[in-house]
């Protein structure tokens, strides 16, 4: 990734690579899509906006990738994998999708599953994926301020030029040129990168006038007939992206990326939605208790938002299954730490905040990962961290537990630290945050009532209409009205773009 004087952009290029390990390609995979997108677009007429526009809405194509990754997960061991074969096939063919589904999971009997659970409810399952997926990238990048183009090329990501794409079957010039030039482009790289130019072109070419616009299929075909290596490609390309991002207007600030990015990654697992949003408010706070300079209380903030992402290269099913992990699982498991720290430090902005958010699985005994460092060698901002998340996910309920009553969960951490584990000091800090943050009035949400509040509650948790009828013992049909309300009121139309605003307004925020 080519460094820029533009940080918000260098910020954005570099948390891109996150959408690709959550979808099995190859770490460039984004960036190299957006480069070929904005030279697609100048071959193409068009204009400068359009250009950048092109550039950002393939940088961040999969941002919706993690609002159905649960459901996926009931299908599929590796959820990953199979986002990634069939984002390599066609998902409008039985046959890709089952093949898909079978290569995708762990055994003959989570295979059977996924099956059978496909060929029952396929229809269904992939209207409710692409439009969960549109609904939250939508939000997500209103949240970066990404602009109308970019929003709405997000919102075309599963749309097909023939008009059997969904959710909305849109189709030809009814689709955003922006869109179109993307979604081109978003073929050329995945197969370039897959097979070569020569899989490429062929790809270009069998899709061209059904999932493609064909004319820019057929530009496509001629810009990639003279690649051979990412590295080359993107390094010919420098000078011109350095000027696309020093002329590209994005007025979401850094905090803006980091608390967007942290709210990707928490969509991954219904039951720790606002779970960032949640560590970086108490952990800002514990630091300003401790007399943290102002600097690193905003990058205390920033590592809250960011402590998480590398969840989304491990699957999702390692996460949600209500089980203690196998060895290989908690391997898994514990690599989310190395991915999060390698992707925040590509981005010189990010650089400080990857070594923070990069140690907060750390313990003070050494018994912490992932690299087992001991006392000193454990700086007082990622010991606040660490202190923050496991309160946070204490009062949070997890696959094998309910959340903890708060004076269970104070005694729990006192004990961690009492043992070596956690920060003293640091402990009673984010005590004191958490206590303070409580009292904190929440920001402006649209009016809803006390019986709606809980019934989104619970629709951000992942619960159907069934297991919320039973929870709060009303009847599924009025939970069904609740909901259409909710939707009415926060306008949306998607449990995923829900849960995010729900998160944004604090109300998924540990009691």
């Amino acid at each position: 990734m080519t460094p820029t004087r533009n940080p918000t952009f260098e910020c954005l290029s570099a948390l891109s690579v996150i959408l690709d390990l959550a979808n099995g390609f190859a770490d460039d995979k984004s960036f190299l899509t957006a480069v070929f997108a904005r030279e697609l677009a100048q071959e193409a007429g068009c204009n400068a906006s359009e250009q950048s526009s092109a550039f950002l809405a393939s940088l961040l194509r999969h941002l919706g990738c993690t609002a159905y990754a649960a459901v996926e997960a009931t299908i599929a061991t590796d959820d990953i994998a199979l986002r990634s074969r069939m984002l390599h096939g066609d998902s409008g063919r039985v046959p890709d999708v089952l093949k898909a589904v079978v290569r995708s999971n762990d055994s003959l009997v989570d295979s059977g599953r996924g099956v059978l659970r496909l060929a029952t409810q396929a229809g269904q399952l992939r209207d409710e994926w692409t439009r969960e997926a549109c609904g939250a990238a939508r939000l997500l990048s209103d949240q970066l301020q990404l602009g109308p183009e970019v929003a709405r090329a997000l919102d075309e990501v599963f749309e097909r030029w023939d008009g059997k794409g969904t959710p909305r079957a849109r189709g030809g010039e009814d689709l955003s040129r922006v869109g179109r030039v993307a979604q081109a482009a978003h073929t050329a790289i995945v197969f370039w990168l897959a097979g070569g130019v020569p899989l490429a072109q062929e790809m270009l070419r069998a899709r061209s006038g059904h999932v493609l616009d064909p004319r820019l299929a057929e530009l496509a075909l001629g810009q990639v007939a003279p690649l051979t290596d990412s590295a080359e490609y993107l390094a010919s390309r420098a000078d011109a992206t350095a000027r696309l991002a020093e002329t590209t207007p994005l007025p979401a600030s850094i905090e803006d990326i980091a608390a967007a990015f942290g709210d990707f990654a928490d969509l991954q697992t219904p039951l720790k939605r606002g779970h960032s949003r949640a560590v970086a408010r108490v952990a800002e706070q514990a630091g300003v208790k401790l007399g943290l300079p102002a600097a690193e209380c905003r990058e205390l903030r920033l590592a809250g938002h960011l402590h998480d992402v590398g969840e989304v290269a491990v699957p999702t099913s390692i996460w949600t299954r209500p089980h203690r992990f196998r060895p290989t699982e908690q391997e898994r498991a514990r690599s989310h730490v190395y991915y999060t720290e390698r992707v925040l430090a590509s981005a010189a902005p990010l650089s400080s905040v990857a070594k923070i958010a990069g140690a907060h699985h750390e313990r003070l005994d050494g018994s912490g990962y992932h690299r087992g460092l001991k006392q000193t060698a454990v700086g007082r901002p990622a010991r606040l961290l660490a202190a923050a998340d496991v309160m946070c996910a204490l009062l949070e309920p997890r696959p094998h537990r309910p959340a903890k009553a708060r004076a269970a969960a104070v005694r729990e951490l006192r004990e961690m630290a009492e043992g070596g584990l956690l920060d003293a000091d640091c402990v009673e800090a984010v005590l004191s945050a958490l206590g303070e943050r409580r009292a904190a009035p929440q920001a402006a949400m649209p009016a809803l009532t006390a019986r709606e509040l809980e019934v989104l509650r619970e629709l951000a948790q992942g619960k159907t209409n069934k297991e919320i009828a039973q929870r709060l013992d009303i009847s599924d049909r009025t939970v069904q009205h609740h909901t259409i309300h909710i939707y009415e009121k926060l306008g949306v139309d998607t449990r995923a773009a829900a849960a995010l605003l729900a998160a944004r307004h604090g109300l998924l925020a540990p009691e």
